[in-house]
């Protein structure tokens, strides 16, 4: 077969993909106007447009233009297009093979040498987690579709593998494109000959790191610097992408922390590229700084917080022992994270044999949308969690001894068969074990939350609230949220809120028909999101009603009536506005100080520029000798190198030391 007819099977969505649509649509236009053609003998060099175009069997990545525009240019594109409909006797072919037995047909063992070792260890990686592929032919062309990195490529019969052609970067691409073929093998059950000893399990994480991790660390560091130089306000749909391949590759390199922190990166990207109203370039420029740090955290961590900052890639769940836990429902909520998934989380306050207690939680959960049969309403009513039990909203009318359970040292219950739940009344409201339940002041609250701030404590995402008082919810039409404060025994205020999202109008509604019917609160069960900012949001209530306990969960009672006139003014108001960003309220002048410089960086991360203009550098520099007066000689120093030299790592190095010394500061 001439190498002309490799060209048959680029069509122009393969060819667009190469460079972009608007190239090809002027390659087309030379193409009509003849300026395409021979340079002297047929299968010798082409001319386009007067430029000397070189292409062999490689197909178009291949080719070489004596042109000085870089990469794919049009001339390469046109030369391509051209040999493509050139008529099909002249190239004299036999008929070939369909584009899916040509790649059946591959040598494995060949395509895995000529990919190289770290683009199989990353292949196996993703395969690991899964390795479905949405396959269609298109002409010549083999379309894979990926959806756990959400990323496709085709492949080209008769191009060969190195003629594969997709959006992903060249540092990911013979990795993903491998990974697509080996998935294409499994749909048909068959296996690639993987490289021996690659093929199996990944060994238990060393003491320090590998030269592999280390590697990949720089390359999540390279992403992030092009994502901040290029403007998070002109993110694309291929950084997302980009982003969720390293998530994968996080995880195949033992760093599973830092995976769950490059997925939530990856979900705000795509609301942002998708000019979502809850897009936020604000919350993406403090998740990009957050992950930079872990990545430093990681290269010069010392051996024993290493395995910390690493993370857990499963829970381990051990038995709970022979005496059944005994648990009072505080209450179930649903929630959605930005990498796209979502679940209900039902948590209980368990009351030691010492009189302490804590807070464990039970969770239903879906990575992404692709179980249709998982809803808000199925996981409330409709699955049964432990033997004995039913459903959450059963759970949630009385109290529990849960024996034969297995419970993870973050306080996850494992929803185990084995387990047995026998019911009892909720708890009396005189009963003593109250006393040891959450917090009712307000300082102890923060002194416990400030042991966990920084990169290696798991997040605190629920706490219980007993207020010995509480205000009538205010609606906040700047910020865009509901606010409703609550008081300890000492009369100390604590501020919790709601954001003004259409997801959340059944919890917004809810709480203020408690609060405005006089409800008995006593106790609040708060949450604040694991990849998210801001305050803590009530998501249950535990009130006495006719001298008995209620649990009422904000997103899942059915008595919440209507939305009040006020309300519902507000929410039609809002229409597709984008939120205010949510935000500690900031009490010092350093907390203050600090925000403001946040609020500069984030400005300049959005935009793309690549140096500071005077009266913005004057205005850091001002800032910088505030925060040198109030003794926070850190981060004033981390804001001159900046002003400096105001690049990417300079900014994210910033950006996280505020965002930590506020959140101390916050915590108390």
């Amino acid at each position: 077969m001439s190498w002309h007819a490799v060209y048959r099977s680029f069509d122009d969505d393969s060819l667009a993909t190469l460079a972009n649509a608007g190239l090809l649509r002027r390659a087309l236009k030379d193409i009509e106007a003849g300026k395409v053609g021979w340079q002297g003998d047929a299968g010798g060099a082409l001319l386009a447009d007067g430029q000397r175009v070189l292409l062999d069997a490689g197909g178009p990545r291949k080719g070489r233009c004596d042109c000085p525009a870089p990469g794919m240019c049009k001339h390469i594109l046109a030369a391509a297009v051209w040999l493509r409909e050139l008529p099909q006797d002249s190239l004299q072919d036999v008929p070939p093979a369909s584009v899916q037995e040509e790649v059946l047909a591959l040598d494995s063992a060949a395509v895995c040498q000529q990919a190289g070792k770290p683009a199989v260890r990353q292949a196996l990686a993703w395969l690991a987690e899964g390795d479905q592929a949405d396959v269609t032919i298109v002409n010549a062309r083999l379309r894979i579709e990926l959806p756990l990195l959400k990323l496709d490529c085709s492949y080209l019969r008769g191009a060969g593998v190195d003629a594969m052609v997709s959006d992903t970067p060249a540092a990911l691409r013979k990795a993903l494109h491998l990974y697509a073929l080996a998935c294409v093998w499994r749909k048909h059950g068959q296996e690639f000959a993987w490289p021996a000893g690659l093929a199996t399990a990944p060994a238990a994480p060393a003491p320090g790191l590998s030269t592999s991790e280390l590697v990949f660390l720089a390359q999540v560091r390279r992403l992030l610097g092009e994502l901040y130089d290029n403007g998070l306000s002109h993110a694309s749909a291929i950084a997302a992408g980009q982003l969720r391949a390293l998530t994968m590759s996080a995880r195949g390199e033992n760093l599973p922390r830092l995976a769950a922190m490059l997925r939530g990166l990856g979900g705000t990207l795509d609301l942002l590229v998708r000019r979502d109203y809850q897009a936020s370039e604000r919350q993406a420029f403090a998740e990009m700084a957050a992950i930079c740090a872990l990545c430093a955290a990681l290269e010069h961590a010392p051996g024993p917080l290493l395995p910390r900052l690493r993370g857990q890639a499963r829970r381990s769940f051990d038995a709970a022992g022979d005496a059944p836990l005994e648990l009072l429902p505080l209450g179930a909520y649903w929630w959605e994270t930005r990498g796209g998934a979502r679940g209900l989380t039902l948590s209980f306050w368990q009351h030691g044999a010492a009189g302490e207690g804590r807070i464990v939680q039970a969770v239903l959960a879906r990575p992404d949308a692709s179980d249709r049969s998982f809803t808000r309403d199925s996981a409330w009513d409709a699955t049964s969690l432990w033997t004995g039990a039913g459903s959450a909203r059963h759970i949630c009318e009385a109290s529990w001894q849960l024996a034969g359970a297995s419970c993870a040292d973050d306080g996850r219950l494992s929803l185990d068969s084995q387990a047995r739940a026998s019911a009892a009344p909720l708890w009396p409201l005189d009963d003593a074990r109250w006393q040891r339940l959450g917090f009712d002041d307000w300082t102890a609250l923060a002194a416990f939350m400030s042991g966990n701030v920084g990169l290696t404590p798991d997040p605190i995402d629920c706490v219980v609230l007993r207020p010995a008082a509480v205000a009538r919810p205010q609606l906040d039409e700047v910020g865009q949220r509901l606010d409703w404060q609550v008081f300890d025994t000492g009369g100390a205020v604590l501020g919790l809120q709601i954001p003004a999202l259409p997801a959340l109008r059944p919890r917004i509604t809810r709480l203020q028909a408690a609060v405005t019917e006089g409800a008995d609160i006593r106790a609040v069960l708060a949450s604040r999101a694991r990849d998210e900012s801001g305050g803590w949001q009530p998501v249950a209530l535990l009130i006495a009603k006719n001298g008995k306990l209620r649990v009422v969960s904000l997103d899942f009672e059915i008595d919440a009536g209507k939305l009040s006139s006020a309300l519902a003014r507000f929410f039609k108001s809002l229409g597709g506005a984008s939120l205010a960003p949510s935000l500690p309220q900031q009490t010092s002048a350093a907390a203050r100080v600090l925000a403001q410089v946040l609020d500069l960086l984030a400005l300049q991360a959005r935009s793309g520029r690549p140096r500071l203009e005077t009266e913005l550098a004057g205005e850091l520099a001002q800032h910088g000798a505030t925060l040198r007066a109030l003794g926070l000689d850190l981060p004033a120093g981390l804001l001159a190198a900046y002003v400096s030299a105001p690049r990417a790592p300079e900014a994210l190095r910033l950006a996280y030391v505020c965002t930590t010394c506020i959140a101390l500061e916050a915590a108390g």
